[in-house]
C-alpha cells in the first residue's frame, strides 16, 4: 500500500510544478522550467529535457553565456532509445551502458552515475518528448521517481504545446504583417484597377489575386519617346512573395530599357540578360509587350512565350491571336524572342491581353475556359469602352466557374483605339 504521505508530497510538488510550467509562453524558458521541476521532484543532479522533431529529438543547454542546440537521432543513445520505444529506463552505472556517450562527460568534467529516462507523453498518449535525470542525491531512482514523471508528462507536453501554439500564432501575426506590406507596394506598383485614356487611345487593366500577392504582371508606359504608349503583360512562374518580387523586378527592367532601346525586341533582350542572373529554382517570366503610336495606331509587339492576347477587328468583327514570336524570359541569356508582324489599330479595334488564370479557369466538371470561349466573350463586349470590356470577360469567366475562388491570378488588361 501506497505511504499517504508520500503520495501527498509527490501531488502537492505536480500542482506546484504546473503552476510553474504554465507561467511562461516562451519554449526556451519552458524547457528550463521543466527540467527544474523534473530534477527537483526526483532529486537529480542535473538533467535534460528533449523534445520529439520527426525522426529526431532536440534540447537547448547553456554552454557559458551562449545556448547550444543538441539534436540526435530518434533511437540514438539513451535518450533517443527512450523516444523510440516509449519505456522508461533506470540505470544504476551509466558507464556499464553501451548507449551512453561518454564524450558529453570528457567535455564538461561532470562523472555521470546514475540515470533516469522517461517519455514525455501528451493526453493521447503520443511521445513528444523525452525526461533525462542524471545521478540522484540519494541512492539510485526508483519506481516512485518513475511515477512522478509520468504525473508531470503531461503538465509538461500540455505547456510545450501551449508555447508551440503561441510561437506559431507569433509566427503567422509576423507573417501577415509582411504580406500586407508587400501587398501594398505591389499595389502601387500594380493597383488592382487601372484606366488611360491619352490621345484617343484607351487602355484598363485589372489583377485579381489567388493567393497573398501576385506574380502576374500588368503595365502601362507612358510617356515613351515621340508619345507613344506602351503595354505589357507577363506571368512569373509560381506564385506568392517569391513570384512576386521577381515580378517587380521585372518590371523596373522593362520601364527603364523601354525608354532607352531603339526597339521593343532589343529592350525585351535587355530585360532577359538582367533577370537571368537573379531567376532560381526555375522561375521564368512569360511577357507580351506592346507600344502603340497614338498619331496613326501603328502597334510594335513582341511575344516572348506568353499566351496569345487577341485583336479585335472592328471592320470584319473577326479575332486574331498574336501568337508567340519567342521564349521566355530569365532561362537563358541572348535574343529571347523577335518582332511581331506589324500592325495597326484601326478606330474601334480593341485588343485583349490575358494570363492563363483566364482561360485554364475550370468549370464544375474540370472543362477549361479556354481561347474559344474568351474570343466569344471578347466579340461581345468589343464594341464597349476596355474597362466594360474587362467586366464583361470578367462576368464571363466567373458565369463559367460558378463564382468558385480562383485556382490562379486573373490578369487582363484591354486596349482600344477611340
Amino acid at each position: 500500500m501506497d505511504d499517504p504521505r508520500a503520495e501527498f508530497e509527490r501531488l502537492k510538488k505536480l500542482v506546484e510544478a504546473s503552476h510553474a510550467l504554465h507561467s511562461t509562453l516562451d519554449l526556451d524558458q519552458l524547457l528550463g522550467l521543466i527540467l527544474d521541476a523534473a530534477a527537483k521532484g526526483v532529486g537529480a543532479d542535473r538533467g535534460t529535457v528533449f523534445l520529439l522533431d520527426g525522426e529526431e529529438i532536440w534540447s537547448r543547454v547553456l554552454s557559458g553565456d551562449k545556448k547550444l542546440e543538441i539534436r540526435l537521432p530518434v533511437g540514438q543513445g539513451i535518450a533517443g532509445s527512450v523516444a523510440k520505444t516509449g519505456e522508461t529506463v533506470r540505470i544504476a552505472d551509466a558507464y556499464e551502458d553501451p548507449r551512453f556517450d561518454r564524450s558529453w562527460d570528457k567535455k564538461s568534467g561532470f562523472r555521470t552515475r546514475t540515470v533516469l529516462c522517461a517519455p514525455i507523453r501528451n493526453r493521447a498518449g503520443g511521445i513528444v518528448g523525452v525526461f533525462q535525470l542524471l545521478n540522484k542525491h540519494q541512492g539510485l531512482f526508483d519506481k516512485e521517481d518513475e511515477r512522478y514523471l509520468e504525473g508531470l508528462s503531461i503538465h509538461a507536453a500540455l505547456a510545450v504545446e501551449n508555447a508551440r501554439l503561441h510561437a506559431s500564432a507569433l509566427e503567422k501575426e509576423r507573417y501577415d504583417r509582411e504580406v500586407k506590406l508587400a501587398q501594398g507596394v505591389q499595389r502601387q506598383l500594380q493597383p488592382e484597377r487601372m484606366t488611360l485614356r491619352e490621345n484617343g487611345i484607351h487602355v484598363a487593366g485589372m489583377n485579381e489575386l489567388c493567393e497573398d500577392a501576385t506574380g502576374d504582371y500588368y503595365d502601362v508606359l507612358s510617356p515613351l519617346p515621340e508619345g507613344r504608349i506602351g503595354v505589357a503583360i507577363g506571368d512569373v512562374s509560381g506564385h506568392g512573395l517569391q513570384a512576386a518580387i521577381v515580378m517587380a523586378e521585372a518590371r523596373a527592367f522593362l520601364r527603364a530599357f523601354a525608354k532607352t532601346a531603339p526597339w521593343l525586341d532589343r529592350a525585351l533582350a535587355l530585360m532577359n540578360d538582367a533577370l537571368v542572373p537573379d531567376m532560381a529554382d526555375g522561375k521564368f517570366l512569360s511577357l507580351f509587350a506592346a507600344v502603340l503610336d497614338p498619331k496613326d495606331g501603328r502597334m510594335e509587339w513582341c511575344n516572348a512565350g506568353h499566351n496569345p492576347p487577341l485583336l479585335f477587328r472592328a471592320a470584319d468583327r473577326g479575332v486574331k491571336p498574336l501568337e508567340r514570336t519567342g521564349r521566355i524570359l530569365g532561362i537563358l541569356p541572348g535574343e529571347p524572342c523577335g518582332p511581331g508582324e506589324p500592325l495597326k489599330l484601326e478606330r474601334g479595334d480593341a485588343l485583349l491581353l490575358y494570363t492563363d488564370g483566364v482561360t485554364e479557369a475550370r468549370g464544375a466538371g474540370g472543362e477549361l475556359f479556354g481561347p474559344e470561349r474568351l474570343t466569344s466573350a471578347l466579340k461581345a463586349a468589343a464594341d464597349r469602352e476596355p474597362e466594360a470590356i474587362l467586366d464583361a470577360v470578367r462576368a464571363s469567366v466567373r458565369s463559367f466557374t460558378g463564382g468558385a475562388k480562383n485556382d490562379d491570378d486573373v490578369t487582363m488588361v484591354a486596349v482600344k483605339r477611340a
